[in-house]
Order: structure tokens, then C-alpha cells, then sequence
């Protein structure tokens, strides 16, 4: 009696992206392969878990604001699955964010992304000085307030270990070593690892993040990616310090900054956005987030400061994020999810599992 063979896919990176997408694969009955030299770390450790579709839209990516919300709303079961799957709480919390500004031209900033986003069906409503104060009495005085009650927030790291353990539960093999080739043959792809030989699967995922291209994907027509910086801080609980209910979206100076408060009274602040490669955090980038903070949330000199986190985002040349297959349509990437990584993680792995799924069909 014969017996039915299992495809095998390979799947580069085991950042969120990656692993969300090898999950999804793993879930669907396919053999998966994650390979990655420190599975969950990188850009989605440093993460602060906001899940805000209109938070880090720029002008000129307002076409990126239906992805957002599609992913948004598909977060809700994308958790639920994590823990049917391996049984972890990723810390999904549907508080909504507050949106404000500190001086009056930062008033006049939050007021023109409240039009944006209004524009494009998000729920926007507008808090007087005393709402604010009854609903967030930790926060300073403020020029302008928002509330977004369809923003979401994750734990990032709990995420993270969510993810690793789904992987593990639904048998996914994962290696600790970097792929360091493609070489896309007839009868399948292979990829060469840096100490642990060869992989070969049916077709494979690139969710290599803001990584160097790997060597055999010059062909391929890969898009090309870039690192950007961006430096969080964790700041920890301390007795009488008060720290925000949800989410704190706050235009400081026009500048952005955010501060998302965990379960357990800790604090992250976030975030830098500075075009360099070093994943190095300078003096000068945490200083600008602290002073920025403090102008939002006073009390926060009480809380103790615990660690200074740095990731590298991947943007492409237009912010873009690309899922699709290359000019083999055995490869599919999911590149380029800059600042949204964690937001788009369910939809890039429903779309990038669906590719693979019908090349391997072909």
C-alpha cells in the first residue's frame, strides 16, 4: 500500500513574520523547516505589540491603511489560534489607544491623521480635557486627545514564545544556523546552511527581515530591503507610580512617540526611527525618547529603567511590505513590513501560505 508524500516547505527567518507563516503552513499538514541562527529575536524582540492600524502610516502609505485594518480585526482569532495551538497567552488586550499631542502645532498634527484616518472608516472620538483626566488620570496636561477604541495591543515577547512553542507543537523543525544560498533546482529548491549542510524542500519562504539578501536570490527579482533603527526602552513597575490603562500614541515636538503598559505595571517606550545599519543604541536616541515620555507621562521618572532594547525594521524603497512569489514561483518573500510587523503578521501568513500552497499545486 503506498502512502501519500508530505511537501516540504523551508522557511528563512523566525522573526513573527516567519514564524506566523510556517505556523500557518505546519497547520495546513505541510512539513515545515525554519531555519534561523536566533529564532525570535531581532526587530520583533525589540517590538513594543501595538497593534494601531493607523499608528505608523506616513503620508504617502495611506494605500497601506486596508491591509492594516484587515489585519487588525483578523488579531482577535490569529491569537486564539497561538493558544489552541501551544497553549501560550500572548497577552492580546483590547483597550483601544489614546492619541494626543503636547503643543498646539502638534495639536494641529494628531488633527490632520484624525482626518486621515476618519477618511478611511476608523472610529475616532475626541476627549475633553476632563474625559482624559477621568480616564487617564497618570497622563500630563495635553493640548489635544483621542481615543481609538479599535486599537490593539500583544505582548511582542510573549509572542514571540507563543510562536516558537505553536511551531514546536505542530512538529515544525527548527535550525539554529544561517541559510546562506538558494539554489533553485528542477526537482526543488536547496539551501545551503552556513554549518549544518543542506535543505531540501518542495519551495521555501524568504522572512529574512531587514537581513541581507541571501546569495541565489539575485535572479529571483527580490525586492530590495533596508535596515532601519529603532531603539525601545522597558521601564519597571515601582510602587505608587502610576502608568497608563492602554496604549499612549503621543506626536511630541513632531515627533512620535508611544508608551504601551504590560500586565505586570512595566512600561515600554518606544520608538527611534533613524536610517542606519548598527544594531547599537546611541546616547542621543534614548535621551530624545525619555524627554519625550516624561513631557507625556510625568510620573515616569518613579519607574525604574530596566533595558534599553534595539531592532533593525526592514523597509523597502517605497515603505511597502511585498508578499508574493519571486520569478520562481517556488519562492515566495514577505519582505518589507518596516514598522507594521507585528500589526500584518496574520494576513502576511494567510497570503504567503496561500502562495505556497498553489505553487506547489501547479
Amino acid at each position: 500500500m503506498g502512502s501519500t508524500r508530505v511537501e516540504t516547505v523551508g522557511v528563512v527567518g523566525a522573526g513573527v513574520i516567519g514564524m506566523s507563516i510556517a505556523a500557518e503552513l505546519a497547520s495546513a499538514g505541510l512539513e515545515v523547516i525554519v531555519i534561523d541562527p536566533t529564532p525570535g529575536r531581532g526587530a520583533s524582540w525589540a517590538a513594543a505589540g501595538m497593534l494601531a492600524p493607523a499608528a505608523e502610516v506616513a503620508p504617502g502609505e495611506e494605500q497601506l491603511l486596508v491591509d492594516l485594518a484587515e489585519a487588525a480585526a483578523s488579531w482577535p482569532r490569529f491569537a486564539e489560534r497561538i493558544l489552541a495551538w501551544g497553549g501560550c497567552d500572548v497577552g492580546y488586550r483590547a483597550t483601544g489607544s489614546v492619541l494626543v499631542g503636547v503643543s498646539a502645532s502638534d495639536a494641529r498634527d494628531v488633527a490632520r491623521s484624525v482626518a486621515t484616518m476618519r477618511a478611511t472608516g476608523i472610529a475616532v472620538e475626541s476627549l475633553r480635557g476632563d474625559e482624559l483626566a477621568d480616564q487617564e488620570p497618570s497622563l500630563g496636561s495635553l493640548r489635544s486627545a483621542w481615543l481609538l477604541p479599535g486599537d490593539h495591543s500583544v505582548d511582542n515577547r510573549r509572542l514571540v514564545a507563543g510562536l516558537l512553542e505553536a511551531l514546536k507543537a505542530l512538529g515544525t523543525r527548527i535550525i539554529e544556523d544561517r541559510c546562506e544560498r538558494v539554489v533553485a533546482e528542477p526537482k526543488g529548491i536547496r539551501l545551503l546552511l552556513e554549518r549544518q549542510g543542506d535543505v531540501r524542500c518542495d519551495a521555501c519562504v524568504l522572512a529574512t527581515g531587514a537581513a541581507a539578501a541571501v546569495a541565489g536570490t539575485e535572479s529571483l527579482g527580490l525586492p530590495g530591503v533596508r535596515p532601519v533603527r529603532g531603539i525601545t526602552l522597558r521601564l519597571g513597575a515601582s510602587s505608587g507610580a502610576a502608568i497608563p490603562s492602554r496604549p499612549i500614541r503621543a506626536v511630541v515636538d513632531a515627533s512620535p512617540c508611544y508608551l504601551v503598559p504590560r500586565e505586570d505595571g512595566s512600561l515600554v517606550v518606544g520608538a527611534t526611527s533613524e536610517e542606519q545599519g548598527r544594531e547599537v543604541a546611541l546616547a542621543g536616541g534614548v535621551h530624545r525618547l525619555l524627554d519625550a515620555s516624561r513631557r507625556v507621562l510625568p510620573g515616569i521618572d518613579e519607574l525604574s529603567f530596566d533595558e534599553t532594547s534595539v531592532g533593525l525594521r526592514p523597509a523597502t524603497e517605497d515603505h511597502l511590505p511585498f508578499v508574493g512569489t519571486l520569478r520562481d514561483r517556488r519562492v515566495v518573500a514577505a519582505l518589507g513590513h518596516y514598522r507594521n510587523g507585528i500589526l500584518l503578521a496574520p494576513l502576511a501568513a494567510a497570503t504567503a501560505a496561500g502562495l505556497v500552497r498553489r505553487a506547489l499545486c501547479a
